[in-house]
């Protein structure tokens, strides 16, 4: 059995400034509107948000470290090949910032911003219409997309159905012609 270690955490490997993950994500999203980070926290948006900077993170490790909490663990007496084809310092240790670096939290908070039927209608589909709820509901119908939630609306108290905006993206882009013909795919 191979002995673990800690090799830092988070705010002494990755970011000075940082204390987590989960902490980088709060600073990326303070950006944005105030009812926007509302519906994000209380949509599970965030968490998913959180989730799936965790999972890139993972990726982006050798298999045999992980971070656990806000704290990076690994093998105590690795293998002299054991970082072979991961960034290292000049004492051969793992460069964590390095490896964090090309990890684009940008498209994580983009695919996972939960999106509104008349966002949908208005921002992804261009509609003009009065009622763009109206026609983005169709879509997403005939694309088989299900909301990942219902979110109480501030304004009007009403639930609204909550799609997360990578999600519709991906499936607009697939849907027949968006490119090439799907109906001669095979013929080629």
């Amino acid at each position: 059995m191979t002995a673990t270690t800690g090799y830092g955490s988070w705010c002494n490997r990755v970011s000075q400034y940082s204390t987590s993950p989960e902490a980088d994500i709060r600073d990326f999203i303070n950006g944005g509107d105030n009812a926007w980070q509302i519906m994000l926290e209380e949509s599970g948006a965030l968490e998913e948000i959180q989730d799936a900077y965790r999972r890139a993170i993972d990726a982006v490790l050798p298999p045999s470290v992980s971070l656990c909490g806000n704290d990076f663990l690994g093998p105590a007496d690795p293998a002299d090949d054991e970082w072979a084809g991961y960034p290292t310092d000049e004492t051969g240790a793992l460069a964590f910032e390095e490896l964090i670096t090309d990890i684009d939290l940008g498209e994580i908070v983009d695919r996972y911003d939960p999106y509104t039927l008349e966002q949908i209608g208005r921002e992804l589909l261009g509609s003009k219409a009065k009622n763009p709820a109206k026609s983005a509901s169709g879509v997403v119908s005939k694309l088989g997309l299900k909301p990942f939630t219902y979110y109480r609306d501030p304004d009007s108290k009403r639930p609204q159905a909550l799609y997360y905006a990578g999600v519709v993206r991906e499936a607009l882009a697939k849907r027949p012609g968006q490119g090439a013909r799907t109906d001669r795919a095979e013929e080629l």
